[in-house]
């Protein structure tokens, strides 16, 4: 009788330990190699990099060295707000010919008209590039949902007025499900923010992580894998 809770008592401590170490190895998957994210995905993907005046950059060979497919830049945020540093990293990308694509980052402050007119007085959209993005991110206090599709709208269609270029959407997987899953257009192909596992709908960028390292940048930058072949990439430039 006491070997038996003796048996019992190992076989739980067995199960607890399994258990902490897949929490601890979920846990470590944040700082993300481009080989593990392959090994995650099970298939090779082309797979990029997202950057802003917060990323700086130590040295361009180094970035293109490691030959990523893409790199996305902030441009503007609101309707006042412009990145300091995207005229020279649109310059420094364009340079190294690695494929470029330029993003807003959404706010709640001013209207969707407003802040496409931001956005399209700096934002290069060049032949080559890769479609402009709108990111759509939680803020601590969110309009309703009518609201957020209206502004949403309104700012893809000042940009595709100007440029003929229908927008990506860059959005958390969560925020999709709740505002935009029965409202995004259909021609807006989305770019879904999830670092728990793969997204479950129709993505074209999936950033993985927000904790990869790249060669030439200090810190972290965020990684992201591209949903198609090269040929499929290709026919999104313009």
């Amino acid at each position: 009788m006491q070997n038996k809770y003796v048996v019992i008592l190992l076989i739980g401590l067995t199960l607890l330990s399994c258990h902490s170490g897949r929490k601890l190895q979920k846990g470590n998957t944040k700082e993300t190699t481009k080989e593990s994210i392959k090994e995650i995905t099970k298939q090779e993907r082309l797979w990029g990099i997202d950057i802003s005046h917060y990323q700086l950059i130590e040295s361009w060979d180094r970035v293109k060295e490691q030959a990523p497919d893409f790199i996305f830049l902030k441009t503007t945020e609101g309707s006042t707000h412009q990145d300091s540093k995207y005229a020279t990293y649109y310059q420094e990308i364009r340079k190294q010919k690695i494929p470029v694509g330029s993003y807003h980052f959404f706010t709640y402050m001013s209207s969707g008209k407003d802040q496409a007119k931001n956005f399209l007085s700096v934002v290069n959209y060049k032949k080559g590039d890769l479609p402009l993005v709108l990111d759509a991110e939680f803020a601590r206090k969110m309009p309703d949902k009518a609201t957020i599709i209206k502004e949403i709208q309104a700012f893809i269609n000042a940009v595709y007025e100007k440029t003929q270029c229908q927008p990506i959407i860059y959005c958390d997987y969560k925020y999709y499900l709740l505002y935009l899953k029965n409202g995004v257009p259909d021609k807006c192909k989305l770019w879904i923010v999830d670092y728990r596992g793969m997204p479950n709908c129709s993505w074209t960028f999936w950033q993985t992580t927000d904790k990869y390292r790249a060669a030439g940048i200090k810190g972290y930058v965020d990684f992201n894998l591209f949903n198609g072949s090269r040929k499929d990439f290709m026919n999104l430039l313009n």
